[in-house]
């Protein structure tokens, strides 16, 4: 009897220290997030990286943790730890003081095109958090998969797109030209697939088909909100050039013509 009470004692000695250990990686991840997130800000002071970086700070915040929801607590610290730093690099590397205007174009993107994302990404954030069921392996896996193809799909987009092309407003900078090879060659707006992949990561974790579902439809109408908005702009500004390749080029996926 002694021995088998000494096994559990030294059990949840063990759980104990890997709970600690957890919530040590979800603070550290929340300060390093903050200090990266002033850094952005002083090297581009910016509305946009503010709006990014809130975005992913707010599932960052270390408030909330319970023995129950710990495991999901940390991954979900993770993926926004990750992606948001992702994130707030590119708008740093692309925005440009001039290019915020607040005018009603501006106001409708950020309402129709913005908010719906944000949204889907805190909303689903924190479901994850409060959500106290065990990560399975195949969850784990799907989560990984998608979060890891996203990211690197949406970064390699982005790259292959360059700094002058990609912006939050729908404008076009001096001496722009229209991208439709690389990626662009197999779908008209690869980083955004690349960031839906992301999206349905977030909705895995929520452990929940209502949220996750909700999630996403959000997600999405929030990007083809901005695709109807910005292909009606990239066909005044390129006339008969986007309109061939907008009819030879799928949307989303390569074998999805529409």
């Amino acid at each position: 009897m002694r021995g088998i009470q000494c096994g559990w004692n030294l059990f949840h000695f063990i759980e104990g220290v890997v709970e600690l250990d957890a919530v040590f990686l979800i603070k550290i991840n929340f300060a390093i997030y903050c200090i990266v997130f002033a850094t952005c800000l002083i090297k581009n002071r910016n509305f946009n990286i503010a709006l990014v970086g809130l975005t992913y700070l707010a599932p960052l915040v270390p408030l909330g943790m319970t023995d129950a929801n710990i495991e999901r607590f940390l991954l979900v610290s993770f993926i926004n730890f990750i992606f948001g730093i992702i994130e707030m690099v590119i708008f740093v590397l692309t925005e440009r003081p001039e290019d915020i205007v607040f005018d009603r174009s501006y106001l409708q993107q950020l309402f129709g095109h913005v908010l719906p994302i944000c949204m889907a990404l805190v909303g689903m954030s924190f479901v994850a958090r409060a959500t106290g069921i065990a990560v399975g392996w195949g969850e784990a896996v799907m989560i990984a998969g998608l979060f890891f193809v996203g990211s690197v799909f949406r970064i390699w987009a982005i790259v292959q797109l360059g700094v002058l092309r990609f912006k939050f407003n729908i404008a076009f900078r001096e001496k722009q030209t229209l991208k439709t090879d690389q990626l662009h060659g197999l779908m008209r707006h690869p980083s955004y697939t690349a960031m839906m992949l992301v999206i349905l990561a977030y909705a895995v974790t929520t452990h929940s088909w209502l949220a996750g579902g909700l999630g996403t439809l959000s997600a999405w109408f929030g990007f083809q909100f901005r695709i109807h908005f910005e292909e009606r702009a990239l066909k005044e500004q390129f006339g008969v050039e986007y309109e061939r390749y907008r009819s030879q080029t799928p949307m989303w996926l390569p074998f999805l013509h529409f």
